[in-house]
């Protein structure tokens, strides 16, 4: 038998697919600036690998609670729990 892995992007074929209604990776998408108490929706650009967060979390709303150099920490509910996800700017959306 072949042994099922155990990877990062396992399962997420469908969520990291490029769709042709996914806008290219722009500038200003990557240099978008949040700041503390902003209001984020967890996004995932399946063409930027780095700083991307897990991809349970893709579509999630949070909080931006800090950042640490270029990347942004959000606050989301996973549950009955709090978690703190790092994520580059591109990943990222503001809320209106």
């Amino acid at each position: 038998m072949v042994r099922k892995t155990a990877g990062y992007h396992r399962k997420t074929r469908h969520k990291l697919r490029r769709w042709r209604s996914t806008p290219p990776a722009t500038v200003a998408r990557m240099v978008q600036i949040f700041n503390v108490g902003d209001r984020v929706v967890i996004d995932i650009h399946p063409s930027i690998p780095n700083g991307r967060p897990h991809p349970r979390f893709n579509g999630l709303i949070g909080v931006v609670v800090g950042t640490q150099g270029l990347a942004y920490y959000v606050r989301v509910r996973d549950g009955n729990s709090y978690k703190q996800i790092l994520a580059l700017p591109i990943h990222l959306k503001k809320v209106a």
